[in-house]
């Protein structure tokens, strides 16, 4: 039986301010607009994964349909403010997995990709802190599902505090310098006060 996921606050709280790298934030309303036909301000929860996939992602189609029904009020629509919740908090976890994959890489693996517990056990008794034995034998029974001895890179996620998922390989970006982040409400209004200028 699958256990329902707790679900995620996608609407932003009125007093948030969400930052935003300016250059993202060019992408996402220009990609938000094309899929605004008629200027309301809001797109249909049907254009979504379009317009996801415009902005540089490529959600699956149970990905967005989880993502509709956490956002879901009856009206069939969303606001930007709502798209760039989405983008951002699917680009930072994006973003954490490329991070559990490098570690994972860290430790020497057998030949079917694993890390041998024995491994995990030698590292975390090496480490700053006392960790005894009994309770690193107790967090790998707690993420060794199948009590094979042999941690695959599933469940070293959930060692790290991830939400145990199997996930496809996120592209991962190119490093470089911390992006200029805007406030996005500045974005919005900067935005509209130019369009309404233009003949």
């Amino acid at each position: 039986m699958n256990e329902k996921l707790p679900r995620r606050d996608i609407h932003p709280s009125p007093g948030s301010q969400l930052k935003i790298p300016k250059e993202d934030l060019e992408a996402y309303k220009g990609a938000f607009d094309a899929f605004d036909w008629n200027h309301s301000g809001k797109i249909s929860y049907s254009s979504l994964q379009s317009a996801m996939r415009r902005a540089g992602q490529n959600p699956t189609d149970i990905e967005v349909s989880d993502l509709i029904n956490n956002i879901h009020d009856g009206s069939g629509y969303l606001e930007f403010q709502i798209f760039c919740k989405i983008l951002t908090d699917r680009a930072r976890d994006m973003d954490l997995e490329v991070g559990y994959k490098e570690c994972f890489r860290v430790f020497s693996k057998d030949e079917e990709g694993c890390i041998p517990a024995e491994e995990i056990k030698f590292v975390l008794m090496h480490l700053p802190g006392k960790i005894t034995y009994k309770e690193i034998d107790e967090m790998i029974a707690t993420v060794d599902r199948n009590e094979d001895w042999k941690i695959s890179y599933s469940e070293f996620r959930v060692m790290l505090g991830a939400i145990p998922l199997v996930l496809t390989d996120p592209i991962k970006k190119n490093k470089r310098q911390e992006p200029e982040k805007v406030d996005l409400h500045t974005f919005t209004k900067n935005y509209e006060e130019k369009t309404e200028t233009k003949p």
